[in-house]
């Protein structure tokens, strides 16, 4: 059975090519049987001429519809076409197409997620087998041309939603985040990620992490808190010496490349700090808090991955000034209810204008 598709473009075919004839030989029929009807009979000249007339006049009309139905038969194509690359699944649209800017300026939530920005952003990619870390095999769903493949569907898309809930809890109760990623091409999708998250937020995208950052705080962080304490209250008043003691610690610690990253995640572990990272095939997920495995050396993988967390905990931070809002709603409430009780039992009913108690100390002061 021959195609619809092909039939009509046989159709239109057809019909360019019957606008692409010269003009003389898509003259109308009725012209061409009056030409021979006129030189069978030949008549006279007053005939010859009126049937001049209704073939001039004839002639512009006859284009023109041949050239709407072109057009007609040109929509009606487009349609058909239309209809049955739809009925194949085709629904892209420049609207819900891939585009990597998207993930960093507008992340999705992570209940959102699917497998199809998943493989759009080639997470599933990991190192060559050479590499591969034995604790990875239940992540792993198989080898193409030497090289893992990740099991999105069990283990990359659970394991960055679990992730994500995990962030969502932190900011939540007001927890601080940091994140960390030293390679080129990070530093935007951090800083997006940081400004997102505002004040819970903080970040380290320099080209490597400085061992003791977490564990030894007080003495490599002491000349920069006393500095900006000069610059807050240039007396001092005691408050550097209290603050160049005290150990800065973040509450959640996501590492992008924990590969050159390992002081940080042992810091960390160190410390009893969570920690949440992009674990590829070449890493042991066993020196995370909560691995991700995915591929971390593609630029859309961070963002995206970044993107979902850090939409994560702001959600979080929303849930909390809700929730605070709300508290501060019943709060004044109940202080409104304890005021009447108060004025209710102070109120003395004989002088009606003043409880019993201010009414005394008036007395006594007469």
């Amino acid at each position: 059975m021959a195609s619809p598709i092909a039939s009509t473009s046989r159709t239109t075919l057809g019909s360019l090519l019957r606008s692409s004839l010269p003009s003389k030989t898509a003259a109308p029929r009725s012209t061409l049987l009056t030409r021979g009807l006129a030189t069978d009979a030949q008549p006279s000249s007053t005939e010859a001429a009126a049937a001049a007339v209704e073939a001039v006049a004839a002639a512009p009309q006859s284009a023109e519809t041949n050239t709407a139905d072109d057009a007609l038969e040109k929509r009606r194509l487009r349609r058909t076409v239309m209809n049955q690359l739809s009925d194949l699944g085709s629904t892209q649209t420049r609207a819900n197409s891939f585009r990597p800017h998207k993930l960093r300026l507008n992340p999705i939530d992570a209940h959102k997620l699917t497998l199809s920005h998943l493989v759009a952003s080639t997470a599933q990619v990991g190192h060559s087998l050479s590499s591969l870390k034995s604790a990875n095999q239940p992540y792993i769903y198989g080898q193409r041309h030497g090289v893992a493949i990740f099991d999105l569907e069990r283990a990359t898309l659970p394991a960055l939603r679990r992730a994500a809930s995990v962030v969502k809890a932190v900011a939540e109760r007001d927890g601080v985040v940091l994140f960390v990623g030293t390679r080129p091409g990070q530093q935007a999708a951090v800083l997006a990620a940081t400004k997102r998250l505002g004040s819970n937020g903080f970040h380290v995208t320099a080209e490597r992490w400085m061992p003791g950052v977490i564990t030894n705080a007080p003495k490599l962080l002491a000349s920069a808190i006393l500095k900006s304490m000069d610059d807050i209250d240039p007396s001092g008043a005691g408050n550097t010496n209290r603050l160049a003691s005290q150990t800065l610690q973040p509450d959640l610690v996501i590492v992008l490349n924990p590969v050159e990253n390992s002081f940080a995640i042992r810091e960390a572990t160190q410390a009893n700090i969570p920690t949440i990272a992009i674990t590829d095939s070449d890493v042991d997920p066993r020196s995370v808090t909560y691995p991700i495995p995915a591929n971390d050396d593609s630029i859309r993988s961070v963002e995206l991955i970044i993107g979902v967390l850090s939409k994560a905990g702001e959600e979080g931070l929303k849930v909390r000034a809700k929730k605070l809002d709300e508290a501060d709603k019943i709060e004044r409430k109940v202080n409104r209810t304890l005021q009447r009780r108060i004025e209710g039992a102070n109120f003395d009913p004989r002088t009606r204008s003043q409880p019993s108690q201010m009414r005394r100390e008036s007395e006594q002061d007469d």
